[in-house]
C-alpha cells in the first residue's frame, strides 16, 4: 500500500464518524499531539546517536590506519612525532594523538612524548580487551582540555599487542560543532560517556564533566527509551535517550529533552475544540492529506532517493535543504553532514594510503583489485591490475604461501602475514593482509629486499670477527653446543700469541692487524678440515676440534704452534718472531659439550702454559680447576680481610752501620686471619698484588704507616718510614694524591717517607706519563728505593729510567757474606755503582756480626735484618727502639770515660 493511498484512506475514514465520534476524535487528536512529543524526543536522540556513532567509527578507522604506518610498526621515534602531528592537524576534532608502549609510556605523540598513561583506565582496558576502546571523561595532562580518550591496540607481525594508539576527542570542539546545529528553543542535548559522566550539555554547558544524578544512572547502558522527569537543568522535560552503539562496549548515551511546558502543555492546549463540525474536520483532514503529500511524502521520497544513490556507491549524493524548517529538513542536513564527513574521511584515508611507503591494494570478495596506490603501481610497473582478478595476473602465487595467506584472510576473516620472493621483479616482499568491511581484503605490501640483505650482513657481522672474518665468540659458542656438519666437538683449544704486544708498541696497531690476519691464515691453513678456527678478540684464537683421539688433538695444536714459529712475520720491512701458547680442554666422554665450561677449562690450561714460559701447550686437568678455586677463595678472603680490617703492619728497624744508630723502619704487611692466625706475606701477598683490592690496601698501608710514624715522632723517635708499593698503585694515576693526603692528614714531612719499588714494577710502567708521579714525589723530598736490587729482569735499565734515591741489596746476596766470593763481588759492585750514581744503599737480610763488618768495611751506609730485630707490631717496635737507643747511649758514655 502506497504512502499516498494511506493518506487518502485516512482522510475518508476521518469524515465518516458521527458527531459523537467527532468529539472522541478531538480528544484523540489531543492525545496524538501528546504522543508526538516523546516520539519526537526519541527521534532526535536517535539522530544524535547516529552522529556519535559516526564520530566513534571515524576515530576507530583513523587509529586503524595509523597503526599500519611503518613509523608506528617499526617504532621510528624520529619520524613518528611529525607524522602524528600532521594527522592531528588534519583531524582537528582531536586534542592529541599518541602511541604508548606496554609499560604505558607515550613514546610518540603529536604533542609531548614521555607521558606515563599506565594509570589511565582506557589504557588498561585496551590491553585487556585487545580491541578498540572508549575511555571516560578526563582533562588532558598536556593540553589541559576536556577530553574523551579513544584507543586501539597496536599489533606486531605476529599479531601480538606491542602498544596502544590513542586519540583525545576534544569535548569542547565537539560541543561547539553540535551547537552549530543546536535544536529549537526548549530542546536540550546531552551526551553521556559509558561511565555516567556528562560529555556534552547543550545549551547550558554547565554539567560537563559531572556525573549523572543517581536517580538517572539507570539509563546508562539501557536501551532506547523516554523519560518524563526533572532533567539536569532543573526543568521538567520529556527526555528521549538512545545508546550510541560504538565499535567497543559499553556504549555512549545520547539524550534529547523537550521542555514539558513548551511542548506537552502547548500540545494539549492546541487540541481542536469539541464543537468543531464534521465538515471542518473533514476539510482539515483533506488539508492534512495535501500537506502530507507536499511536505512529507515528497521530502521523504527525495531523501530515500539520495540514500539509495549513496548506498550504490555514489559518494557525491546529497539531500540539500528540502524545505525551510522541519525535522525532515534537519534530517536531510544531518545526512549531508554525515556524507561530507565520510567523504572527507575517505579523502584523508586515500591521502594517507598514497603517502605510505608500502604498496596498498584493495581486493573485493571476487578477487578483483579495486584500489592500488601510486607506490604499488610504480613497484609493479608493467602489470595492469585495477579491475582485474589478482590470480589472473599472478597465477603462480595462488598455489603457494601467498595464496594460502590471502585465502585465509578472505575466508576466515582474520589478519594474516606472509613473506615471499617475487621473481619477475627480483624482490623480497612482506604482505600484511586484513579483512575489509566490504567482504574483501586489504593488502599492505612492503619491499623488504634491502632489509633482508642488511639483516644478513648484520647476522654475519654478529657472528664473525671483522678483522679476520673468522667466527667470533658468539659463533664459537653455537658451534660448541650445536656442532657443525653433523659433527659434535671433542675438544677446544685457546691460543694466545706471545710477543704480539711488541709489534703494536713498535709499529702501531695497523701493523698488529696485519700480523693477526697473517697468523689467522697460517693457523687456518694448518688446521684445514680438522676443526674450526675462531678469533675471540685481541691476540686470542680458539680452535674447535672434532676428532675423538686425545693424542691427535694435541698433535694438531702442536702443529699450529709450529706453523706460527716456522717463519717470521714481515711487516713494513721488519721481521718479528711470534710464538703462541695454548691451553687444550677435552669434552668428557658421554657428556654434552658446554661452551662456557670448555672455554673456562681451556683458559686455565692456557694460564699454565703462559706460566711455563710460553711457546708450549698444556692440557686441562682437574688440578688446574682446584688451583684456580684455591686462588679464587683466597682472593675472596683477602677482600673480606680488607673490608673487616684484618690486615696490620709490622715494622723492622733499619740501622746506620757506622755508629749503630736507628735511622728508619720498613712497614711490612701481615694478615691476622680469623682461623689461621698471623700470616706472613708469603701466604697471600702474590694474590693480593694481582687482585682488585691492591689499590685500596695499598692506600691503607700508606695512611697507617704515616699515622704510626707521626705518633713515634711525637714520642721522640723521628724515623724514616719505608713501605712497598703495589704495581696497581703506581699505574692507578692517583698515587701522588693519596700520598699527599696521608702526609697532610698526619702532619708528616715528606723527607720522612720512602717508597719501595721492585725492579719488575718499575720496568712495567711504560712511558714518561706513568713515571711522572714518581718524579713529582721525588721532587717533594720523598725517597724512592729500588727493592731487591739485582734480582729483576734489567736492573741497570731501571737505574737509567726510574727516579731512584736508594738501592736495597737483596738478602740473597748478603746471606753468603763474607765467604761467598761471587756474592761479595756483586755487593762490592753495587756499592761502587751507587756511589758513582749518587745513590744511598741499604743491605737487607743482615743477621751476623761478620756480615755487618764486611758491609761497613766496604762503605755500605745502612743495614736491615734479624741482627737488629724481626718485624714487630708498632708498640713492641717502639719499646725495642727506645731500649736500643738507650743501650747506644750507655755505650757512648762508657767509651767517653
Amino acid at each position: 500500500m502506497s504512502f499516498v493511498f494511506r493518506l487518502m484512506l485516512l482522510a475518508v475514514m476521518s469524515v465518516l464518524p458521527s458527531a459523537m465520534l467527532e468529539v472522541w476524535r478531538s480528544e484523540e487528536h489531543r492525545q496524538e499531539n501528546l504522543a508526538e512529543v516523546p516520539a519526537r524526543a526519541l527521534g532526535l536522540a536517535q539522530i544524535g546517536a547516529a552522529e556519535q556513532r559516526r564520530i566513534l567509527e571515524g576515530a576507530r578507522q583513523l587509529l586503524t590506519a595509523l597503526a599500519m604506518l611503518p613509523v608506528i610498526r617499526d617504532r621510528d621515534e624520529a619520524r613518528c612525532g611529525p607524522a602524528l602531528q600532521r594527522a592531528r592537524e588534519q583531524f582537528t576534532l582531536y586534542t592529541v594523538i599518541g602511541a604508548a608502549d606496554l609499560d604505558g609510556r607515550i613514546w610518540c605523540s603529536s604533542s609531548t612524548a614521555g607521558i606515563d598513561v599506565s594509570d589511565r583506565a582506557w589504557f588498561r582496558r585496551t590491553l585487556e580487551t585487545g580491541s578498540f576502546s572508549v575511555g571516560g571523561y578526563v582533562v588532558g595532562r598536556v593540553t589541559g582540555r576536556r577530553t574523551l580518550n579513544l584507543s586501539l591496540p597496536v599489533h606486531d607481525d605476529e599479531l601480538r599487542i606491542v602498544g596502544v594508539l590513542s586519540a583525545g576527542l576534544d569535548l569542547d570542539l565537539l560541543a561547539e560543532d553540535l551547537a552549530t546545529r543546536e535544536p529549537a528553543p526548549g530542546i536540550s542535548l546531552t551526551v553521556v560517556d559509558p561511565f555516567g559522566t556528562v560529555l556534552v550539555d547543550l545549551p547550558s554547558r554547565q554539567q560537563i564533566g559531572q556525573p549523572l544524578p543517581e536517580r538517572l544512572r539507570h539509563i546508562v547502558g539501557a536501551g532506547p527509551g523516554v523519560l518524563d522527569t526533572e532533567w539536569l537543568n532543573g526543568r521538567r522535560e520529556i527526555v528521549g535517550h538512545v545508546p550510541a552503539i560504538a565499535p567497543a562496549s559499553p556504549s555512549f548515551l545520547v539524550a534529547v529533552g523537550l521542555d514539558h511546558e513548551r511542548f506537552v502543555e502547548d500540545a494539549f492546549r492546541k487540541g481542536p475544540p469539541r464543537v468543531v463540525s464534521a465538515a471542518v474536520m473533514a476539510a482539515a483532514l483533506l488539508a492534512a492529506w495535501f500537506f502530507a503529500t507536499r511536505y512529507i511524502r515528497r521530502p521523504i521520497a527525495r531523501l530515500m532517493a539520495v540514500t539509495e544513490r549513496w548506498r550504490q556507491g555514489d559518494m557525491t549524493a546529497r539531500a540539500g535543504r528540502i524545505d525551510r524548517s522541519s525535522e525532515i529538513s534537519e534530517l536531510g542536513l544531518a545526512f549531508d553532514v554525515m556524507a561530507d564527513a565520510v567523504a572527507e574521511r575517505e579523502r584523508r584515508m586515500a591521502d594517507m594510503l598514497e603517502s605510505t611507503t608500502d604498496s596498498v591494494w584493495a581486493i573485493d570478495r571476487d578477487w578483483r583489485v579495486t584500489f592500488q596506490n601510486r607506490r604499488g603501481k610504480a613497484r609493479l610497473e608493467g602489470f595492469d591490475l585495477l579491475g582485474r582478478k589478482v590470480w589472473e595476473v599472478f597465477p603462480e602465487l595462488e598455489a603457494g604461501p601467498v595464496g594460502a595467506a590471502y585465502h585465509r584472510a578472505m575466508e576466515e576473516r582474520v589478519p594474516t602475514q606472509v613473506t615471499f620472493y617475487f621473481e619477475p621483479i627480483a624482490g623480497h616482499f612482506e604482505a600484511h593482509v586484513f579483512p575489509s568491511e566490504e567482504g574483501g581484503i586489504t593488502l599492505f605490501v612492503r619491499d623488504v629486499t634491502e632489509a633482508l640483505q642488511a639483516r644478513q650482513a648484520l647476522l654475519h657481522q654478529a657472528y664473525h670477527d671483522p678483522l679476520t672474518d673468522l667466527p667470533n665468540r658468539n659463533r664459537l659458542q653455537e658451534m660448541v653446543t650445536q656442532g657443525e656438519d653433523g659433527r659434535m666437538p671433542s675438544a677446544l683449544a685457546l691460543l694466545d700469541l706471545d710477543g704480539f704486544k711488541h709489534v703494536n708498541d713498535t709499529l702501531g696497531h695497523p701493523a698488529g692487524d696485519v700480523v693477526l690476519r697473517d697468523a689467522a691464515s697460517r693457523l687456518a691453513a694448518h688446521l684445514g678440515g680438522q676443526g674450526r678456527l675462531a678469533r675471540l678478540g685481541g691476540d686470542e684464537f680458539a680452535v674447535l676440534l672434532f676428532g675423538a683421539e686425545a693424542a691427535a688433538n694435541e698433535a694438531i695444536v702442536e702443529g699450529m704452534l709450529a706453523a706460527l714459529e716456522r717463519a717470521p712475520f714481515t711487516v713494513r720491512g721488519r721481521q718479528f718472531r711470534i710464538t703462541a701458547s695454548a691451553g687444550l680442554a677435552r669434552v668428557p666422554p658421554g657428556a654434552a659439550p658446554d661452551a662456557e665450561t670448555l672455554l673456562s677449562n681451556a683458559d686455565l690450561a692456557l694460564y699454565r702454559a703462559k706460566a711455563a714460559g710460553g711457546g708450549v701447550h698444556r692440557v686441562f686437568s682437574e688440578a688446574d680447576r682446584a688451583a684456580y678455586e684455591t686462588q679464587r677463595l683466597l682472593d675472596e678472603q683477602i677482600g673480606r680481610a680488607a673490608e673487616q680490617g684484618e690486615f696490620e703492619l709490622h715494622y723492622q728497624p733499619q740501622v746506620r752501620l757506622s755508629d749503630g744508630a736507628l735511622v728508619g723502619a720498613e712497614a711490612l704487611i701481615r694478615w691476622r686471619h680469623p682461623t689461621r692466625g698471623l700470616l706472613g706475606p708469603a701466604a697471600f701477598l702474590t694474590t693480593l698484588e694481582c687482585s682488585r683490592h691492591a689499590p685500596g690496601v695499598g692506600g691503607w698501608i700508606i695512611d697507617e704507616a704515616c699515622r704510626q710514624t707521626a705518633a713515634w715522632r711525637e714520642a721522640g723517635l723521628p724515623l724514616r718510614i719505608g713501605m712497598n708499593l703495589f704495581a696497581e698503585q703506581v699505574a692507578s694515576g692517583d698515587l701522588e694524591e693519596v700520598i699527599e693526603a696521608a702526609l697532610a692528614a698526619h702532619g708528616l714531612p715528606p723527607q720522612m717517607l720512602e717508597l719501595e719499588l721492585t725492579e719488575n714494577i718499575a720496568l712495567s710502567q711504560d712511558g714518561a706519563e706513568l713515571l711522572a708521579p714518581l718524579r713529582a714525589l721525588l721532587a717533594r723530598g720523598i725517597g724512592i728505593a729500588l727493592d731487591d736490587f739485582g734480582t729483576g729482569f734489567a736492573s741497570l735499565t731501571a737505574l737509567r729510567d726510574v727516579p731512584v734515591t736508594r738501592l736495597k741489596i737483596d738478602r740473597s746476596f748478603v746471606s753468603g757474606l763474607p765467604e761467598a766470593t761471587h756474592d761479595a763481588a756483586i755487593v762490592e759492585s753495587v756499592l761502587v755503582l751507587a756511589r758513582r750514581l749518587g745513590l744511598e744503599v741499604i743491605a737487607e737480610g743482615v743477621e751476623t756480626e761478620e756480615q755487618e763488618s764486611f758491609l761497613a768495611a766496604r762503605g755500605c751506609p745502612e743495614g736491615q735484618g734479624y741482627r737488629y730485630g724481626r718485624p714487630m707490631p708498632a708498640e713492641e717496635f717502639l719499646a725495642a727502639s727506645l731500649a736500643w737507643e738507650a743501650r747506644r747511649g750507655e755505650a757512648r758514655r762508657r767509651m767517653g770515660r
